[in-house]
Formats: structure tokens, C-alpha cells, sequence
């Protein structure tokens, strides 16, 4: 039964803290849209067959293999209890209408393969966002402790965070920066691999810097493309602009990752060749970029956002005669007292 009413389903892909969830909340606003009102962490890990857990912990991959009939039609199943409109009233399963299914989890940039051949007529939604302020995004949300997923994982004292990479073993006591990156990079490696063989009428790449500053043109191109109409009531509901999603940490910014150049710039190199194919994808010119300014690092050394670097920089300080009342060598812009010399 399940195998015709999901037709078309429209599967949101990103690494996580790309702005997903702000592009999930606003398309599910569309007439005839249908979602589960959420994540789907859950509803595919609680199928031992798809669970990390009970894989032993390998990874959130999926791969076509996975999707074994029982398993996609268990799938469908639990789907299909959870569907809502965008009123949020809830599917009759006794009518077998057909709906348009949109998803997202940012997993799913792990499981391509899978839903591929779980739903061989879906179109994929690519989200893509500049690696410096995708990554910086991803070290808040491990420091903000929000977003902890496997408390049980061996090696991390219950502190890991997000989406879980092949091979996370090899991550152990690495800085969260280089994990940020690493979940970064094989997210989009992931999905950029996976779509590549898709005709392009299946999938459509987005830029999130393009999503923000210019949202009704985007929405107006994701609709066209996913032959779904924006109605009155979705143009009323967003016309004074993008809401803020529900998993933001805090104000969006631009410059939001600048305090973390210092920390970054070591590992944008080794993205060089993932971006560069990105952007050969990408149909604007608001392509992604790898480069931090040389001015914008040396002044992230000398603030307080750069933890690594400042922490060498209270090991130096300390041991120099500076008058409490004067201005701290670190360059922070507080008086001695109250900077680095508190720690005396």
C-alpha cells in the first residue's frame, strides 16, 4: 500500500548546521506538502536493520544493499503513521491518496544510496553552505552540548556530537575543529558523489547564502522545480521575511565564524578539491571559498574566540610584569586585571 501513496518525495540533503531546518520549516508551509513535523533520527534508527546502534556503532551510513524490501516498507510504514499537512492534520491512511513526502535529517547526507533505491522517483534538494561558516556552526553546536547524539560511543565520554562519520575512530582526541571539519567534508563528499550519477531533473543544488539573501527567488526556483504551486497563504506567511528555524543557537550573522579564523585556516586546504567541484555544480556566482584573509587570523589569535591560541598566549603572558590597570597584552581590549592577569 505504502509503495504508491509516497510519490515524488522530496528529500532535503546537507551536512548538518547548513540551514536545513530553516529550509525544511519554510517549504513544509507549501500546499500539499507532507512531512513527519520533524527529524527523522528516530523513525529510521528505532529499525534495528538501519539503527547505528545496533550496527555497533560503524556509522550513519546506509547504502543501497540496506534497502531491503521489509526494511523500506517497514519504513514507509512508520512514515506514513507520522504524516501531517501543513496545518498539521494528520494523513488518512484509509483514502491511499498519493503525497508529496518531503524529508530531512541531516544523516541522510550519509544515506543517499539508501534512499535512492528506497524511493527511486525522489528529488533531492542540495543544500550547500560556505565550509568556514558551516564548520564554525558545526563547533558551537558541539560546545553547546544541544546537539549530543551517541552518549555511549567508545573513546568520547558520551560527547559526541552530530551526525556520525566512517571511520570516527580514527577522530579520537582530535580538537572539535578538526571533527567539525571532518563531518563537514564527508557530508557533502557523501552527497556530491551520490547525486552525480542522477539525471538533472532529480536534483537541484542550493546555496544557502543565495537562500538568505534572496528567499523568494530560491523558494520560487525550489517550487518550479518540484512542480508545486506557492499559494496565498505561503506568501502571507513569509512575507516579512525567513523566520528563525528552530535549532538555531543564536543570532545569524555573517561574520559569525570570523572569531574562529585562527582555528579554521589550517584545515581549509584540505577542502580545496571538495569545494572546487561543489562550485562547478553551483549555477550562481555566489560560489563557496576556502579563503580567510590573512588580517581576519591575526586578529582571531588575539581575542578570546580562538581557544586554542589564546590558551598559548595566557601560558606567555603570565610570566611578564604588566600593570593591573593596564591594557592586556593579549590585544582583548580589557584591562590587564581582568584578562590574563585574573589567572594569577
Amino acid at each position: 500500500m505504502t509503495q504508491n501513496i509516497f510519490q515524488r518525495p522530496i528529500i532535503i540533503l546537507s551536512a548538518p548546521r547548513s540551514g536545513s531546518t530553516l529550509l525544511f520549516e519554510t517549504l513544509s508551509h507549501l500546499e500539499n506538502i507532507w512531512t513527519i513535523g520533524d527529524e527523522s533520527h528516530a523513525v529510521i534508527e528505532h529499525i534495528p536493520e538501519l539503527s547505528t546502534v545496533f550496527r555497533g556503532f560503524v556509522s550513519n551510513a546506509l547504502h543501497a544493499e540496506d534497502a531491503t524490501v521489509p526494511t523500506v516498507k517497514l519504513l514507509k510504514s512508520k512514515f506514513l503513521d507520522l504524516l501531517r499537512d501543513r496545518n498539521g492534520i494528520e494523513y488518512d491512511k484509509e483514502s491511499k491518496q498519493p503525497v508529496r513526502f518531503l524529508e530531512k535529517t541531516p544523516k541522510n547526507s550519509l544515506r543517499v544510496g539508501f534512499l535512492k533505491k528506497a524511493f527511486p522517483d525522489a528529488i533531492f534538494i542540495y543544500l550547500v553552505r560556505d565550509p568556514k561558516a558551516n564548520i564554525s556552526s558545526i563547533i558551537d553546536a558541539w560546545h553547546s552540548k544541544h546537539f549530543l547524539t551517541y552518549p555511549n560511543l567508545p573513546g568520547f565520554n558520551g560527547k559526541w556530537s552530530l551526525l556520525l562519520t566512517p571511520k570516527w575512530q580514527d577522530l579520537k582526541n582530535k580538537s572539535i575543529t578538526e571533527i567539525a571539519t571532518q563531518q563537514w567534508k564527508v557530508s557533502n563528499q557523501s552527497i556530491i558523489e551520490e547525486l552525480s550519477d542522477l539525471p538533472k531533473d532529480r536534483w537541484k543544488m542550493i546555496n544557502y547564502e543565495q537562500f538568505i539573501a534572496q528567499p523568494h527567488k530560491v523558494l520560487a526556483d525550489i517550487a518550479n522545480f518540484i512542480d508545486l504551486d506557492i499559494d496565498p497563504i505561503f506568501i502571507d506567511k513569509f512575507k516579512n521575511g525567513l523566520a528563525l528555524s528552530k535549532y538555531t543557537l543564536s543570532q545569524p550573522n555573517k561574520k559569525k565564524w570570523h572569531d574562529k579564523a585562527a582555528t579554521l585556516a589550517p584545515y581549509m586546504a584540505g577542502l580545496n578539491t571538495l569545494v572546487k567541484s561543489i562550485n562547478e555544480h553551483l549555477s550562481s556566482q555566489q560560489y563557496l571559498s576556502t579563503n580567510i584573509d590573512n588580517q581576519l587570523i591575526e586578529q582571531a589569535k588575539k581575542t578570546k574566540f580562538a581557544p586554542e591560541i589564546h590558551h598559548k598566549q595566557k601560558q606567555e603572558i603570565n610570566t611578564r610584569q604588566v600593570s593591573r590597570n593596564s591594557p592586556c597584552p593579549c590585544g582583548s581590549g580589557k584591562r590587564f586585571k581582568t584578562c590574563h592577569g585574573s589567572l594569577n
